[in-house]
């Protein structure tokens, strides 16, 4: 019987683990496939607090997982499959094997949105959802960009440094990125193309991407293209809480005290779920904010709740 398991490595799952650590709970952390979660695919993170120089997302995610264990928590590169809560313990499943403990912290993060056109049988074969992995292979490609928030001038910037020419394909006739993330793509036009009030509609190929049908200002034309990266936001990483009782909000994020407004900052256990001993924090309870830093925030507010309660039950 574990005092916690955290569930995820993201900024979330990292920083409760520090803090859990710290406090001598002991914690296990069910890193997932990813280890690090979003932040290893990313380039350069400007805006995470202590970097005045910036610094690389997997780097940043490296030295808080060496943080993590210098306090001595635990990793096992798996991912959870469902959750059994009892009265007294929490059970955390692994296909047939199960991790009990005294309380839980979800912080699994959230996954890319697709765009449900087709596009899913390319993946790999031309269609991407990571520029910064992919984009070494798309050199003198013609490639294209969907999507109008940081993460895609982010792909459209790591991208234009492999090709001549990226197409950012953006639906409304604005972008919603950072003002300094749309300074940077405006400063670039003679390599990232902006297509406003544009859709793409359907893919081209079989074995491969070969183009894309394209509506852009209600009309419909088809282009050649290489490569498709999609940046259109996220959906919250909760179908393995089926059946577990764990209350989520009508996008699939997971409903916490707080969120739902059971609790105040000064009162209960604010990160707490619907569920006791069940605890949530970072970009799966948060969707307005999904930074980094807030990410971490919650996970330290969670291991905090967390450590109050553990307390609490045994007094």
């Amino acid at each position: 019987m574990r005092k916690v398991i955290i569930i995820g490595s993201g900024p979330a799952g990292y920083a409760a683990s520090i803090y859990t650590a710290r406090a001598e709970l002991k914690p296990l952390i069910l890193t997932g496939t990813q280890p690090g979660g979003q932040l290893t695919q990313t380039t350069e993170v400007e805006n995470f607090p202590a970097f005045p120089e910036g610094i690389l997302g997997p780097e940043l995610m490296e030295r808080m997982r060496q943080q993590a264990t210098k306090f001595g928590a635990e990793m096992v590169f798996e991912e959870a499959t469902g959750l059994k809560v009892e009265e007294d313990k929490v059970g955390v499943l692994v296909g047939e094997k199960e991790y009990e403990a005294e309380a839980v912290i979800i912080a699994t993060g959230a996954k890319p949105r697709m765009l449900k056109i087709g596009e899913e049988r390319l993946i790999g074969r031309g269609v991407s959802m990571c520029a910064v992995c992919d984009a070494a292979f798309f050199r003198d490609k013609k490639v294209f960009v969907v999507g109008g928030g940081d993460a895609a001038i982010e792909d459209a910037m790591a991208l234009s440094k492999f090709t001549n020419k990226v197409n950012l394909l953006v639906r409304r006739d604005v972008l919603r990125a950072s003002k300094a993330m749309q300074r940077r793509v405006f400063n670039n036009q003679d390599k990232v193309k902006i297509w406003w009030k544009t859709e793409v509609k359907a893919v081209k190929g079989e074995n491969k991407l070969e183009g894309l049908v394209l509506r852009v200002d209600g009309k419909e034309q088809e282009v050649e293209a290489d490569g498709l990266f999609l940046a259109i936001g996220h959906l919250p990483a909760t179908e393995w809480l089926q059946g577990s009782g764990i209350e989520l909000d009508d996008k699939g994020y997971i409903k916490t005290n707080l969120t739902s407004g059971e609790s105040d900052w000064l009162k209960g256990y604010p990160l707490m779920t619907s569920q006791e001993r069940v605890f949530a924090a970072g970009d799966v309870v948060d969707f307005r904010y999904q930074q980094a830093i807030t990410a971490a925030g919650l996970g330290v507010m969670a291991a905090l709740d967390v450590e109050r309660y553990l307390e609490s039950s045994k007094n």
